[in-house]
């Protein structure tokens, strides 16, 4: 099977859906070596069609971050030259030639034949669309329910999300296929004292600290969390720190208003973007995690601080509880009281916290990118043998 792959999530700087994109590749190329795939540079658009050819991951996904290193924002002429002076001698291909294109960031490639899989990982821009940025929210209302409508099958992270494409994008059931994220295997327990030392020292992190993990917008609920913190911190003999951890995101004004307002800036850290080594272990250093979000389509830090085995205290909304079973204490994020409590209840009664790692653990391990990878490759071969049906 010969499979084109959007490779703009690689190219522009990391987030959720580029480590997504970036493990199913390699899962991709690992177990099923016998597909050819291909990237593509999704910006582009329809006005290129030149795919490159994946023979040595490693080397494809360097050429893909010196490309975008030197091409963005570039207009799109001066890019295509870049893509072909890049290349080399590796070997391209017309998008007209693959069998099927999977767009891992919610588009397809629709043209001519071409059999479509594309990924939606949630459907917040309908409950929070005053959190999405303009250019973004116009291609989610506007093209995302076409997408829907000509992609062959659709993959959601979670159960929730295909309950909102359902309700949203009017799209048949059948079409919509869950398949869980995965969790790398570099989540895990670090005793190293050594590495722990290191990057507690990089990040000027105390002993004793909540930690939270992710972009800093307001659909994640950050300003519930300080508030929540604030009750917290009121109490006699209470000496944790609160740790937010992420890059700034849409919207935030108001956060670092609020830790000044309620006189936290000695006890809250901002650490902003955090390297993807350090990141397991922050989690491993972190007392708690809290994760407060008002909506989520999977939630992959919970997943991961659970595969760390820290305690997890999250929102009793969307796909959250679907994520960490009975592994975690829930909350209403809606509610900064109810927040408070469930810091306070994993904080000090030490029966549930231990209850909520040995749990954690044993979840986690049953997320793996081997077997998101191998769900999609299924995915793949579905549409295409479909097709061939209904042909």
């Amino acid at each position: 099977m010969k499979i084109a792959i959007d490779a703009l999530p690689l190219m522009l700087p990391k987030t959720g859906i580029g480590f997504y994109t970036g493990h199913l590749l390699s899962e991709f190329v690992r177990t099923a070596p016998e597909n050819e795939y291909y990237l593509c540079d999704m910006l582009l658009g329809q006005s290129f069609y030149n795919l490159i050819k994946i023979k040595d991951l490693a080397k494809s996904l360097k050429t893909l971050q010196n490309i975008s290193r030197f091409s963005y924002p570039l207009q799109p002429m001066i890019r295509i030259g870049l893509m072909v002076y890049s290349r080399g001698s590796q070997e391209t291909k017309k998008i007209e030639e693959m069998d099927l294109f999977f767009g891992p960031n919610f588009k397809g490639f629709f043209k001519g034949n071409l059999k479509n899989v594309i990924t939606i990982h949630d459907m917040g821009h309908e409950f929070y669309p005053e959190n999405v940025e303009e250019k973004v929210l116009d291609y989610l209302r506007e093209e995302l329910p076409r997408a829907a409508k000509l992609a062959n099958l659709i993959i959601a992270d979670s159960k929730s999300t295909k309950r909102d494409i359902l309700k949203f994008l009017n799209v048949p059931e059948e079409k919509v296929k869950v398949i869980s994220i995965g969790v790398d295997k570099s989540f895990q327990p670090i005793k190293d004292p050594m590495v722990l030392e290191t990057t507690r020292k990089k990040y000027r992190l105390s002993e004793d600290f909540i930690l939270y993990l992710g972009a800093i917008q307001p659909r994640k609920n950050i300003t519930g969390l300080i508030q929540a913190y604030n009750l917290l911190s009121k109490r006699q003999g209470f000496n944790y720190d609160l740790v937010i951890g992420g890059g700034v995101g849409w919207r935030n004004e108001n956060v670092s208003r609020l830790v000044v307002e309620l006189g936290l800036e000695n006890r809250i850290r901002f650490t902003g973007y955090i390297e993807p080594l350090d990141l397991p272990v922050l989690y491993n250093l972190a007392t708690t995690f809290v994760y407060p979000s008002f909506y989520e389509g999977f939630g992959l830090p919970v997943l991961e601080a659970m595969a760390c085995g820290v305690p997890v205290v999250t929102s009793n909304v969307s796909s959250l509880p679907e994520i960490a079973g009975d592994a975690a204490v829930y909350v209403n994020p809606h509610s900064v009281e109810e927040l408070s409590e469930g810091i306070r209840r994993i904080l000090f009664d030490g029966n549930l916290r231990s209850s909520c790692v040995i749990k954690g653990l044993e979840r986690a391990r049953s997320f793996t990118w081997e077997g998101c990878a191998r769900e999609t490759l299924k995915t793949f071969n579905q549409a295409l043998r479909d097709s061939i049906l209904s042909g």
